[in-house]
């Protein structure tokens, strides 16, 4: 079971669910927002998801295989919005994000929350 706690983003190893947060602006039909969790420790993402965004909530999913293999320990995660995004090869929306017409980030002008990885008592 995912859970967000205020800010704080707790995720047991390997677990599926979602979490929902207010859309900080009005969004748009090829909207993309990117959720990440960064190591402190690396200085180095190690999770990134992109969703489209599209209504007024984001909503961000995961799939077991999302967290299976993270180490469990505190990272810091944030959400970076994207409008009319700009990708490395224009025929291609998974190759990398380049840059958009805006780019907001949800936290990172302040602190960046923390997001913990727990550890399971099954071995996954």
């Amino acid at each position: 079971m995912i859970r967000l706690i205020q800010r704080r983003l707790i995720i047991p190893r390997g677990d599926t669910g979602s979490f929902s947060i207010p859309a900080l602006d009005t969004v748009e039909d090829g909207d993309i927002a990117v959720f990440s969790i960064y190591d402190t420790l690396t200085h180095k993402t190690v999770f990134e998801k992109r969703i489209a965004a599209t209504d007024s909530t984001l909503t961000i999913p995961f799939e077991h295989e999302d967290t299976v293999h993270l180490q469990p320990k505190k990272y810091l995660w944030d959400i970076k919005i994207y409008k009319n995004p700009v990708y490395e090869d224009e025929n291609d929306e998974t190759s990398p994000l380049i840059g958009g017409e805006k780019i907001d980030s949800y936290y990172a002008a302040f602190s960046l929350p923390i997001c913990e990885i727990k550890e399971v008592a099954q071995d996954v």
